[in-house]
């Protein structure tokens, strides 16, 4: 794949903790500060944030892969996690969880989603999984049809909820070999 803004994707390290802490929780508040009262949002996010949680994930490279992308000016745009050989909802079928894909607000539609997604789906393809899968709200329509143009699969729905309301999400699949299609 060619693209226009080439993004750089790299795997994060213990020394990016505090870069990842504040993306995610930067991007996180973007996309769904909405779906939360602020003392749930706030909850959620040093809860999911925590630099003690962070740590250990990162430690966990056996288990989780976290990845940096940066822009061409070398500014952290986004970042996401993968959880190595997990039993995707509904299938059961074993693959790699796309547990965290986000970018800022200001760096949406210049291709960097799928510049992540083929990276991911190499690494992933690299280590032997088979399929890659992910959940998403339900009420997130565009990114849903970001991931079946991609080639991802429905695979059912799945419950979700924040301190707020009953959301629901969508589990979605695909073959590793299918992307880039």
């Amino acid at each position: 794949m060619n693209f226009k803004n080439r993004l750089s994707i790299r795997e994060a390290t213990k020394a990016d903790l505090d870069a990842l802490r504040h993306v995610g929780c930067e991007t996180y508040r973007q996309h769904f500060a909405q779906i939360w009262s602020p003392a749930g949002l706030q909850a959620f996010l040093d809860q999911d944030f925590a630099p003690s949680v962070l740590q250990s994930s990162l430690e966990s490279s056996d288990r989780h892969l976290w990845l940096i992308a940066s822009d061409e000016d070398s500014r952290v745009v986004g970042f996401s996690k993968v959880n190595w050989s997990t039993p995707a909802p509904i299938t059961g079928e074993m693959g790699a969880e796309l547990q965290k894909i986000y970018f800022l607000k200001s760096a949406a539609g210049l291709g960097y989603g799928k510049q992540m997604l083929q990276f991911i789906s190499d690494r992933a393809g690299q280590r032997g999984e088979r399929l890659l899968w992910l959940d998403v709200l339900k009420s997130n329509s565009n990114a849903q049809r970001f991931y079946e143009a991609v080639g991802f699969r429905t695979l059912g729905e799945i419950p979700f909820s924040t301190d707020l309301t009953e959301i629901g999400m969508v589990a979605m699949g695909l073959a590793l070999k299918e992307l880039g299609k």
